[in-house]
């Protein structure tokens, strides 16, 4: 059981791996077809292991579960006369298959004995040291506690460990529902057999088949609520994470913004200064425009006229010197070429 749970974990692993990287499907597609690929599975491993099951006693004798008296005793009479150790002097196993078929067919034609093997199985009754001569069978409530306890408890202690992470939490519900379902299934297979649709296994083969499919239901819904499970604390430290990433963004913006606009307001108050200075120029030499026109009007008219003409050739001058600084600074080409045609003009006399 254990290697087909294996097998049977690996093959959805690669299944289920391959249906997550398709891009091009959408995620309700790609749940459904990771449901679709899961009960194939479990089809496929059922049938795989009923195929590895072990003979029944029916199988034996070469009958189905449902054969009735006179079937057995012509299977028993036809496998005894071929089996018969005088008749297979050569095989070494002649006697032991000859007593087994003897005693499957003992146990098969006693009614109590058949619905026995029928429910629970050989190790049932091999348990119970119930053989062909027994006289009555132990179907104690004691004793078939003691049967169906164990499974049921190991398989809720397993689903439990099982669905113990965060991932696998989704799935413990549905894990015991299961459980339940399992344990429903097999009283209602042993109480009404009769009434359920003929099938060519025996009740106890087929509650191993349901207990099989219970252990892949298992399996499946721990990797389905793997598949689906969203970590919601994660999700909320990377949302964090991402918000504390655009407010140092921000913030960085912020200062890049503050030092441009502390680099404006200096550009300003430095033009604001230059302003200043230049309109207290201006103001300087207003009051001293102010002084001479004072000194001016205490002058008589010829020597008022004089001064004038003077301090007109002075601001000219001064203006005209300036303007030469200014150009020289600004064009020094024009410097150049005003001494080049000096000397020209110097050599030509």
């Amino acid at each position: 059981m254990a290697a087909t749970i294996i097998l049977f974990i690996i093959v959805v692993q690669i299944g289920v791996s391959y249906i997550a990287n398709q891009r091009d499907v959408s995620l309700q597609t790609k749940r459904n077809m990771t449901i679709a690929f899961f009960f194939a599975v479990v089809v496929c491993m059922v049938a795989y292991d009923i195929a590895c099951m072990e003979p029944s006693y029916y199988d034996i004798l070469g009958v189905t579960p449902d054969a009735d008296d006179k079937t057995l005793k012509r299977a028993y009479k036809s496998l005894s006369k071929k089996l018969h150790p005088d008749k297979n002097p050569d095989d070494p196993d002649a006697a032991d298959n000859f007593i087994l078929v003897h005693e499957v067919y003992e146990i098969l034609l006693a009614k109590d004995l058949r619905e026995t093997y029928d429910s629970y199985g050989q190790e049932y009754l091999v348990n119970a040291r119930i053989t062909p001569r027994s006289k009555s069978v132990d179907l104690s409530y004691e004793r078939l506690l003691m049967y169906h306890v164990p499974f049921y408890f190991v398989s809720a202690l397993v689903a439990y460990a099982l669905t113990i992470s965060k991932k696998s939490n989704e799935a413990r519900p549905y894990a015991f529902v299961m459980l339940f379902g399992l344990a429903t299934a097999e009283w209602y297979t042993k109480t009404y057999h009769d009434a359920l649709p003929y099938v060519p296994l025996t009740i106890f083969q087929q509650i191993e088949c349901l207990k099989n499919i219970y252990h892949y239901m298992l399996q499946g819904a721990i990797m389905y609520a793997g598949l689906v499970y969203i970590d919601i604390e994660a999700m909320k430290l990377t949302l964090l994470d991402t918000v504390r990433r655009q407010l140092e963004d921000q913030k960085l913006r912020l200062e890049n913004q503050e030092i441009m606009i502390r680099l404006l307001i200096k550009e300003v108050i430095g033009n604001k200064k230059k302003l200043d200075i230049n309109g207290s120029e201006q103001k300087s030499q207003g009051s001293e425009n102010t002084k001479i026109l004072d000194q001016l009007s205490n002058l008589d008219p010829k020597s008022k006229n004089k001064a004038l003409e003077r301090k007109r050739k002075e601001d000219a001058e001064a203006a005209l010197e300036k303007a030469k600084a200014k150009q020289s600074k600004e064009h020094p080409w024009g410097l150049y070429i005003f001494i080049g045609l000096s000397l020209l003009n110097y050599f030509s006399k």
